[in-house]
This record gives structure tokens, C-alpha cells and sequence, in this order.
């Protein structure tokens, strides 16, 4: 029985937007002030790159500029970048794009997982390789409507006004989990399901907070070896995806997190109510007929 989201799960969910990616681009050339306004790195008229070598390598800026975006995935799987027409991104772009060193603009797109609760590390990073391209005038609204089909955002019916979309053409997808770095198959990639309860996981957590906490505190007892539940000071739910929850448990001076894994997975986040009753054993039976304050 599968209990946790697999890597490509873990990936798409990352892909779809709901939380802000960083684009990793060329950083533009800087002129060197000798050369006649040409960029001229570690030039040998340039002293200190000689006499401080380690020094110079320390403090030598980074080959890429970083900046916050809003990506998206298409109907197929396919990720877009959605971008404000004055914004330094974009206009970053679109100096790349006439670059002739490339027919695509390289790019690294990095989301990292922000878990509800503060005291855990991220549970997964997805870093996607490929190039970015423009898009046609003609087909942004077209494509507008493959991503809002995915995830509605407000800000898509701007596109073709006040916003543009970008793709972002695939060269290679790596998700970092738990159990490692999962290269993945653009097949594994492109046909796996976004876990439905992640784009409103804070308010699920909070609501089992508010309205389950000594239901959730009996099943974390019930579920500790009688010495540990004789020691447990404090339970917090840090997670919440369509196989089940993850608490994390303060046991004396130290912490432990338990997978409380619902009887089949959420397909919807209306399904939670009933997926809560049958793991708390409400009396309702998992219908959530006599559930209050869901």
C-alpha cells in the first residue's frame, strides 16, 4: 500500500506553482573598464587576479542571476513561466533571447518545499534544466486557458495585456526527496497527479489544529509505546497530502514524526472530512454526516 507521494508526484506538485519558483539565468556581461568596454575576466593585466588567486575565486560573482517567478504547468505537463511585461525578468528575457550564442535561453528553475510547519526541514526540492522560449502574441491567450485548466489564477486573464507567458522546454527533471535525488523520465514527469490538498495544505493543518487536536492527540497516544505517550509534551501536525498526515511529536528532549496514513488516498480536498473521520474514528463512520466545524 503506497503511504507517501512517490518522487514524480512530489515533482508535479512542486511544478504546478502554488509556491514561487527561482529562475536561474546567465548573468549579464559585465564591460571591463581597460578592454574598451569589453568583458575581460582574469585578465592578466588585472594584479590582483596574479597575486590573489584563492581570494579572487572567493569573491568572484556567481555566473547566474537569480529572480523570484510564478511557473505553471499546461494541460500536458508542460511548465510556463507567467511574467509581468515591465518586470526585470522579463525584461531580462527578452535581452537574452536575442543573444545569438543560443537558440533557447538556459535556464535552472528551482522550487523548494515550505512545509506548515516551522520546525521541519523542507520535504522536497525540484530543480528543472532547459531553455526558456517566448511564445507567440497570437497563441498567449490559447495558452492562458491550458494552465488556468490546471491551477485558475487571476492573474492569467492579464495575459496578452499587462502579462506574458514564457515555456520553459524540459532538458532534464530532478527532485530531491527524503530518500535521495530522483532523476525522472519526462513520461513519469508529465503524467503524474499533483497532490490536490497541497495548494490549501496551511488550511488543513490548521483546521486539524483547531477543530481535531484531541482527537489527533488520542491517536498519537494510541499510537507510542507507553513510556514515550507517558512523556509526550507536544503534537503538531507538519504535513498533509492525499495518502495522509505527518505529526511531529515532542518526547521528552527530543522529537519524533508519525505517518498517520488514511485508509485509501484523498482525490479531492472535499474528500479530507470523511478521510479524517475514518483515521480519528469519528462516530459518523466516515461518512462526515455527524462531523462538526469541517
Amino acid at each position: 500500500m503506497t503511504t507517501r507521494p512517490s518522487p514524480a508526484q512530489w515533482a508535479r506538485t512542486l511544478a504546478v506553482g502554488t509556491v514561487t519558483g527561482t529562475l536561474h539565468l546567465p548573468r549579464a556581461a559585465r564591460p571591463c573598464p581597460h578592454h574598451g568596454g569589453q568583458d575581460a575576466p582574469g585578465d592578466a593585466d588585472d594584479v590582483f587576479a596574479v597575486a590573489t588567486p584563492q581570494r579572487r575565486a572567493r569573491t568572484a560573482p556567481s555566473p547566474t542571476e537569480a529572480f523570484p517567478v510564478q511557473h505553471l504547468t499546461d494541460s500536458w505537463g508542460g511548465l510556463l513561466l507567467l511574467l509581468e511585461d515591465d518586470s526585470p525578468l522579463h525584461r531580462r528575457l527578452q535581452e537574452l533571447e536575442g543573444d545569438a550564442r543560443w537558440s533557447g535561453v538556459p535556464a535552472v528553475l528551482d522550487v523548494l518545499d515550505v512545509p506548515p510547519g516551522q520546525a521541519v526541514l523542507p520535504r522536497a526540492r525540484l530543480c528543472v534544466t532547459g531553455w526558456v522560449e517566448s511564445i507567440l502574441p497570437a497563441d498567449q491567450r490559447r495558452v492562458a486557458q491550458t494552465a488556468a485548466a490546471v491551477r485558475p489564477l487571476g492573474a492569467l486573464l492579464d495575459v496578452g495585456t499587462t502579462r506574458r507567458i514564457w515555456r520553459l522546454e524540459v532538458a532534464d527533471v530532478r527532485v530531491t526527496t527524503a530518500g535521495g535525488v530522483h532523476l525522472l523520465e519526462d513520461e513519469e514527469f508529465t503524467t503524474a497527479v499533483p497532490d490536490p490538498l497541497y495548494d490549501d495544505e496551511d488550511g488543513i493543518v490548521a483546521h486539524l489544529e483547531a477543530n481535531h487536536r484531541d482527537a489527533l492527540i488520542g491517536w498519537v497516544l494510541g499510537e507510542l509505546p507507553e513510556e514515550q505517550a507517558r512523556e509526550t509534551r507536544e503534537v503538531a501536525v507538519v504535513g498533509a497530502d492525499r495518502f495522509g498526515l505527518d505529526v511531529l511529536v515532542t518526547i521528552g528532549g527530543g522529537t519524533r514524526t508519525l505517518r498517520a496514513t488514511f485508509a485509501e488516498p484523498v482525490r479531492h480536498e472535499h474528500d479530507v472530512v470523511r478521510a479524517l473521520c475514518r483515521l480519528f474514528s469519528c462516530p459518523c463512520g466516515g461518512t462526515g454526516s455527524t462531523h462538526r466545524g469541517a
